[in-house]
């Protein structure tokens, strides 16, 4: 039976007899009843053809002479196969994080289908040891053997103690079926249920074992020589089969292959990266400057009045329109990306600070928190109440043994003993007995046990040295948390920039809001709601750094960077509506514009010029973001220059092009600077002559310089992009990313020692150290901003070999191209 999509769906494998006549038989197949990788159609379609044939060519042969020996030798070669190859191609080794094929069987059945198997090989010749393919290990281990009890010593116990007692419930019914119902045969029967206790307790797959067992028995040689060579062997087989699967599951635990897709495995790419002024955000600086310039460009030609002007204007006007369309889609997409982490944040994130901060509360502020406060039990009853549906879904009775456990668990929340008692009863009833039959059940009690397991050392081994800030700090989280939810954008998304909002969310009050944050900094008071959650959020990440810092800055690590993050992610989802809007004037501007200069609307025109306007505040957005860039290029410049000092030989010389490569960056952000500068002067000066031309007494040509020059730069900084993104970076070495990262190695290797949590059982440790460096990159490439410098490309490469765990030589050199 296989539990797949959460529909139950039967599937038949098929075994063969040549010997024993009475008993023999060949399972033939029409339509879809072989062990297919899943139920889609064309699988079904595929078995039904392959059995159809090998039945068909079955019959033939024997009109050809064949014997039945024969034929039957090659249908069972033929057809006993597994094919991974769909599941494999899907998600990866029956072990996607949703896969395709979970079976599902009894211990009973399962052993039932094994011992046909081994007789099937015997009698047909076959090597017994090579009985189960890597398909066929990896799907049985998946019925048997849940993702995150791999390594538990106590459930794998249960599992063999099971296993066995299966075995030898299967050997007493076959000995009863081939030993004649007489006094004999009772006397047979009896003997081995008398050692049934051994099999189940001793190493059964050992040949002693089944020799001793064979001289203890007080039976003749005649039926000791049947059980000694008929039936012992074939459950000694079957008792090493368990242990070959218990040991394929541990080393596909150590080795990461429970989940073999690469979309699981690989690196996160740089898109994940949610941070201060990131690398798609200082995309934005450069088309608002280009914008910019463009629209200074438009006022201040239609000001000259010339036909070749007018001619320059309309072409700008028209270019406007595409660029501030593409910024306004692109916008979007970035504020709906740091929309998505916060809520990706309140959901998965937020509920693991509020449990780092609840274990340092001193042990009577825990037990004073009520239960509906208490972050353990309430991501406990949400594991919990999904275990419930999920054992409802697939028909079982309702839980009782574990309900009242849980309920007396509830009563003793803060206790460590209560909880070991509730987790072992998961482990040695409920996993391995009760519903060993279903994956999904058993994957859902596998995270209620996975949470128990963090409750138990969190509880136990954190002593908080600043007990009383703790617990202001986590009264502070409690009333965040409805705060959080209500800043949160969710719904879905359309066309990948389009998301329906509530109006409170709107880029205009959205904008608005931070706008009142900049300039009412000062007054409490004065701030909007959405203003204050943002200085709620800062408020709690210093608290969260500050009790970091009291616990050696190895504790709430993780929980005050997550935090920091929300600010950001909050902070760029303002400045993208910010950009929106300024994107969406000069895209309107620039409609109008030409619309008026093709239809010579006088009155529309003059409308556009004062819409154009409004393209001085994207100018002033654009400066501020440069002079940010800058500031961040030169910051990383100065730290280059201390690394060039105190190297040497290759290594000088290649932080040296690094450094230079960012001098060229620096020069590209000052070029653009200085469009932005100028196209933010002449905006309002070409408008103001436009409709006051007696107020300004200054020479009217002015305006048209400035904005010549903002143009002429805009256009500079173009072609000097162009030669830095294909000429110097793409001349940068690939091994950049190994080469920065071992440069910064004792630093990174610091903070990995700071970030790293303790490991468990239940997740791989490949998974948990891929967490950990992950954490490492973000903060190593928040400090040191090589974005600026690199852009996504190259910039990727020192992410992800961070994210990697700088697997490598540790004297990575870049070459000297």
């Amino acid at each position: 039976a296989l539990a797949t999509f959460d529909v139950g769906h039967y599937v038949n494998h098929r075994t063969m007899r040549l010997l024993n006549k009475d008993q023999g038989y060949v399972f033939a197949f029409i339509g879809d009843e072989q062990a297919t990788p899943h139920f889609m159609r064309y699988s079904g379609l595929t078995g039904a053809c392959i059995n159809a044939m090998s039945f068909n060519n079955f019959i033939t042969d024997a009109g050809r002479g064949v014997s039945f020996e024969e034929r039957l030798q090659q249908y069972s070669e033929e057809t006993d196969w597994s094919n991974g190859e769909v599941v494999q191609r899907g998600t990866g080794a029956n072990y996607g994080d949703d896969g395709f094929l979970r079976p599902g069987f009894s211990y009973r059945d399962g052993v039932a289908f094994l011992y046909s198997k081994i007789v099937e090989f015997g009698e047909m010749g076959k090597d017994v040891n090579n009985l189960l393919t890597r398909d066929w290990m990896v799907k049985l281990t998946a019925s048997l053997v849940p993702r995150g009890m791999e390594l538990n010593r106590v459930f794998l116990e249960g599992l063999q103690r099971h296993w066995k007692a299966a075995v030898f419930d299967k050997l007493m019914a076959s000995v009863k079926s081939d030993i004649p119902v007489d006094e004999k045969g009772a006397n047979v029967v009896d003997a081995l249920r008398s050692s049934s206790s051994t099999l189940v307790e001793k190493n059964a797959a050992s040949p002693v074992y089944w020799d001793e067992l064979t001289t203890s028995l007080q039976l003749d040689t005649v039926t000791k020589d049947v059980l000694s060579t008929r039936h012992f062997p074939v459950a000694k087989r079957l008792c090493e089969i368990i242990n070959e699967l218990i040991d394929f599951a541990s080393k596909a635990y150590v080795y990461n292959e429970r989940i073999s897709s690469e979309l699981s495995n690989q690196p996160k790419s740089v898109d994940s990266i949610i941070d201060d002024f990131s690398v798609e955000a200082q995309n934005f600086a450069n088309s608002l400057t280009q914008s910019a310039a463009f629209a200074a460009g438009v006022l201040a030609f239609r000001l000259v009045g010339s036909n070749v002007a007018n001619t320059f204007s309309a072409v700008f006007a028209g270019l406007n329109i595409l660029i501030a369309f593409g910024t306004m889609t692109n916008v979007s997409r970035y504020k709906i990306r740091n929309e998505e982490w916060r809520v990706f944040f309140a959901d998965q994130k937020f509920f693991r600070v509020k449990c780092a901060v609840f274990a340092l509360l001193s042990k009577d502020d825990q037990d004073s928190t009520p239960l509906e406060h208490h972050p353990f039990i309430d991501i406990l009853e949400k594991r919990v109440k999904s275990f419930r549906e999920t054992v409802g879904y697939y028909g079982y009775s309702d839980p009782t043994e574990f309900d009242e456990a849980y309920q007396q668990l509830k009563s003793r929340a803060n206790d460590a003993s209560e909880l070991q008692k509730f987790r072992d009863l998961l482990v040695t009833d409920l996993l391995v007995d009760t519903y060993h039959v279903n994956s999904y059940v058993q994957e859902k009690l596998v995270d209620v046990f996975r949470v128990l397991d963090e409750m138990i050392f969190l509880l136990d081994s954190r002593k908080s040295k600043s007990a009383s800030k703790a617990k202001q700090l986590f009264d502070q989280l409690l009333a965040y948390e409805s705060v959080l939810e209500d800043s949160l954008q969710r719904g879905p998304v359309r066309f990948g920039f389009i998301k329906q909002r509530k109006f409170l969310h709107w880029n205009l009050i959205a904008a608005l809001c931070y706008l009142s944050r900049v300039f009412c900094c000062f007054s409490r008071p004065r701030q909007s709601d959405r203003a204050l959650f943002q200085i709620e959020t800062l408020s709690i990440v210093r608290s969260l750094q500050s009790l970091s810092k009291e616990q050696d800055s190895k504790v709430l690590r993780r929980e005050s960077r997550d935090f920091e993050t929300l600010l950001w992610a909050t902070r760029e989802s303002e400045i993208a509506s910010l950009i929106f809007l300024s994107g969406f004037f000069v895209f309107f501007a620039s409609v109008l514009f030409s619309v008026a200069r093709i239809f010579n609307i006088d009155s529309l025109e003059n409308a556009a010029f004062w819409a154009n306007a409004v393209s001085s505040f994207g100018a002033v957005l654009a400066a501020f973001h440069l002079v940010r860039k800058f500031s961040i290029l030169f910051g990383l410049w100065a730290t280059l220059w201390v690394k060039t000092s105190n190297t040497e030989g290759m290594d000088h010389i290649n932080i040296r092009r690094i450094r230079d490569v960012t001098s060229i960056q620096a020069l590209l952000t000052l070029t653009r600077l200085g469009a932005a500068s100028g196209a933010a002067v002449a905006l309002p000066w070409s408008v103001i002559e436009n409709a006051f031309p007696s107020v300004i007494t200054l020479d009217e040509d002015y305006p048209f310089w400035l904005a010549s020059g903002a143009v002429c730069a805009a256009i500079l900084a173009t072609v000097f992009f162009f030669v830095v993104e294909y000429v110097v970076r793409y001349n940068l070495s690939p091994q950049l990313g190994p080469f920065v990262s071992e440069l910064f190695r004792d630093e990174i290797e610091t903070m990995f020692n700071d970030l790293a949590q303790r490991q468990n059982d239940i997740d791989t440790k490949v998974v948990q150290d891929r967490e950990n460096w992950e954490y490492v990159a973000r903060e190593f490439l928040h400090k040191y901003r090589f974005d600026t410098v690199f852009a996504a490309d190259r910039f990727g490469t020192i992410f992800q070999y961070i994210q990697a765990g700088m697997e490598g030589s540790s004297d990575s050199k870049i070459e000297n191209d």
